[in-house]
């Protein structure tokens, strides 16, 4: 199992964890971040988000980088239903990060997946 931390672009609140097998697909990874956050994706389907690496570069963004994030260019859209969590960059050895409590308490915890509503939603 691989944990995946998601934001949400563009609405307030943390990133929250995702724990999926690396071997499942980015469509279910859309469905897991849909049954996670029940409540404020409950009018959208689970196909409709748009998933994004949070990484510029080498370097996961924060959960500080991202609570101001409001576009997504310079990311790369996860945008393969079909494709493995492990071949998109997201394997427990991409995501793997090690920092100490004190860089999460201030903020600076890696986020893996930016998620993008559809505005209709």
């Amino acid at each position: 199992m691989v944990k995946l931390f998601c934001a949400v672009v563009g609405a307030a609140g943390s990133a929250f964890p995702v724990e999926i097998d690396a071997s499942e697909l980015v469509g279910e990874l859309k469905e897991a971040i849909k049954d996670k956050k029940k409540n404020d994706l409950e009018k959208t389907d689970a196909d409709k988000l748009e998933l994004y690496l949070a990484k510029k570069g080498d370097a996961w963004l924060t959960e500080n980088e991202v609570k101001g994030v409001s576009h997504t260019s310079g990311l790369t859209l996860l945008d393969a239903a079909r494709a493995e969590i492990s071949v998109v960059s997201l394997s427990e050895k991409d995501v793997r990060h090690q920092i100490d409590k004190h860089q999460v308490a201030a903020g600076n915890g890696p986020v893996n997946v930016l998620v993008v509503v559809p505005a209709c939603a």
